[in-house]
């Protein structure tokens, strides 16, 4: 039984958040932890196929041999807004019959798209998990290089940050001081601007002291002197710990240490899983723990976690959905609890970690999104009917909540979609784009290479809009409000896959169209056009549908001068009140 249905409302009421403010949100100062909220990044999930240095599957199980035992994943991601680039094969079908695809942290422009969204949805950034227990395998650590390279470029691109959190660190003081210098030498991860600082200097994180007993409070002593005190200034670091939730109870040289470092941040996944258990966390963790820090001038950043499961990953022996989501309402107790509190930052655990379902970014809404194989954890679980960004959606909210931006409320309510969401002509020669009715936005404009031009306007009460009759190939998206100063807004790259641009065009009468001549192909300055049905309109396209030539014709031949062309490839768009039809063409070199 559906408790209750939420729809995205496109075209039909106004959006609760004017786009025309979404859309140009400001870079994030990257001088201070302090009013942040951000996503833990695992970054973690290959692919044989993969451009990256892994050969085989890595995380998501081994997806190639259909049984339970391989699967390590509960949730599957919603893959309809990356490109055929960004998708590789599985041996999982979906309902319908097409094969399952899922993506890699491998290639660069997946990675840069999740940075998209947390851009997309006015969150602040990421924190890369870089698990140091690998240290020693080379392989695994040269594909956590390239997936930091990735997000640097991304929270550059989308005006974000980023910073490092080691994770896996007992007994590994000397191998993140080596792998800490390679960060910062060789892939110089601090020089950009979007690289994460508090108190003057970048911020690493070390998670796992209080958490794993082997990680002792002389392993932590070191790398405090390390990060702090090193004689070479520019390794030298703030220094954020991830620590169990009684780490205020430790012992005394504990509790020196823990008055070093800059920020404290508690892990709080599976310590409760209700309305109550939550209330004696609070009362009994978060309270407690607040109060330290804020008496030695410690930041204090507690963790939030949308639900819990690892159904597949412990091979059927765990429930399936263990922390129910409840349709966002788990999530937000612990938003609207925690920062009435005052807390100044948030830690959102995690973007993109679907093997133990606290994923936050886009996924299955229900099973026809879903590989028909296996069990899955899918965002109607709880009997709720959610758009697949809906976990964004509520990251979006509570992360203006907590700048103030809005008021404190318990209740979750609907919260506000992204920027737009544009799908990718995978087997059409399209791109669509969705976004929220704009209230105060008559037009956009939306340009599909690179912001050199602007052809294509849409009015803001439309809701969705679809470019037709591209080619195959990658399109550079940027989006303005017609009526604003603004710079444009990059979109990113999406690439329309199907080479059927004359296809995709509704047919005049077949004995029309076989009669219509273009000629010479390739043309240098001159083309003709014969066979031409009576009042036709004409139109000359380049690949990405700007039109360069128009004109209405009343004779069934024409003499067209096209001498102004650039060489390349253009499209002859032939229409009348019967239908239309596209011809392909080409300008020569000169």
């Amino acid at each position: 039984m559906i408790k209750r249905m939420i729809v995205l409302l496109l075209g039909i009421t106004i959006a609760q958040t004017i786009l025309g403010q979404k859309l140009y949100l400001p870079e994030v100062d990257n001088s201070s932890y302090r009013g942040k909220a951000m996503f833990g990044y695992q970054g973690w999930f290959g692919h044989p196929d993969d451009n990256s240095p892994r050969p085989n599957y890595w995380h998501w199980g081994n997806m190639d041999n259909i049984s339970i035992s391989s699967l390590s994943i509960d949730m599957y991601p919603d893959m309809r807004e990356y490109n055929s680039e960004e998708r590789y094969e599985t041996a999982y079908t979906l309902p319908n019959g097409d094969v399952a695809p899922v993506f890699s942290a491998g290639n660069r422009e997946t990675v840069k798209r999740h940075i998209k969204w947390v851009r997309d949805y006015n969150t602040d950034g990421v924190w890369v998990q870089r698990f140091i227990s690998e240290y020693n395998d080379r392989v695994v650590m040269a594909f956590r290089d390239s997936t930091t390279v990735f997000v640097k470029e991304g929270c550059e691109d989308y005006g974000r940050v980023f910073a490092i959190m080691y994770d896996g660190i007992a007994d590994r003081v000397e191998d993140i001081k080596k792998d800490w210098k390679h960060l910062v030498d060789d892939l110089e991860i601090t020089d950009s601007d979007r690289y994460l600082h508090h108190n003057n200097r970048p911020l690493v994180a070390l998670w796992g002291y209080t958490v794993r007993s082997e990680a002792t409070v002389d392993q932590l002593e070191e790398l405090i002197d390390f990060f702090h005190n090193n004689p070479d200034s520019k390794y030298r670091a703030s220094i954020k710990l991830g620590v169990n939730d009684n780490w205020w109870k430790k012992d005394q040289r504990w509790l020196n240490a823990f008055k070093q470092v800059e920020v404290i941040s508690p892990w709080s996944v599976g310590r409760f899983d209700n309305q109550s258990g939550f209330n004696s966390y609070l009362a009994n963790q978060v309270k407690p723990s607040k109060n330290w820090c804020d008496q030695y001038g410690i930041l204090y950043v507690p963790v939030l976690f949308p639900g819990f499961g690892w159904y597949n990953l412990r091979n059927g022996d765990s429930p399936m959905n263990k922390i129910p989501r409840e349709g966002g309402n788990f999530f937000w107790l612990q938003a609207y609890g925690i920062i009435k509190e005052g807390v100044e930052s948030v830690y959102f655990a995690m973007l993109d970690e679907v093997d133990e379902s606290t994923a936050f970014f886009k996924t299955a809404e229900n099973s026809s999104m879903a590989p028909a194989q296996q069990k899955w954890l899918l965002l109607d679980a709880d009997g709720y009917e959610l758009p697949s960004d809906w976990y964004l959606r509520c990251a979006g909210k509570a992360a203006e909540m907590l700048r103030g931006n809005i008021n404190l409320t318990a209740d979750l309510g609907n919260p506000d979609e992204g920027i737009m969401t544009i799908y990718p002509g995978i087997d059409d020669c399209n791109i669509t784009f969705k976004f929220p009715q704009l209230s105060d936005v008559t037009k956009l404009e939306i340009s599909i290479d690179g912001g050199d031009s602007f052809p294509y306007s849409v009015d803001g009460s439309a809701g969705q809009f679809k470019i037709d009759n591209l080619n195959k190939g990658t399109y550079n998206i940027y989006i303005r409000d017609t009526y604003s100063i603004k710079d444009a807004v990059c979109m990113g790259k999406v690439s329309v896959n199907a080479d059927c641009v004359a296809t995709s065009a509704t047919n005049i009468a077949k004995n029309a169209s076989s009669s219509i001549k273009v000629y010479p192909n390739p043309f240098n300055s001159v083309i003709y056009l014969s066979g031409l049905p009576n009042n036709s309109r004409i139109e000359v396209l380049d690949v990405r549908g700007h039109i360069c030539i128009s004109y209405n014709s009343e004779n069934d031949l024409h003499k067209l001068d096209v001498s102004k062309l650039k060489a390349g490839m253009y499209f002859v768009k032939i229409s009348n009140e019967t239908g239309t039809i596209i011809r392909k063409i080409t300008k020569n070199q000169k």
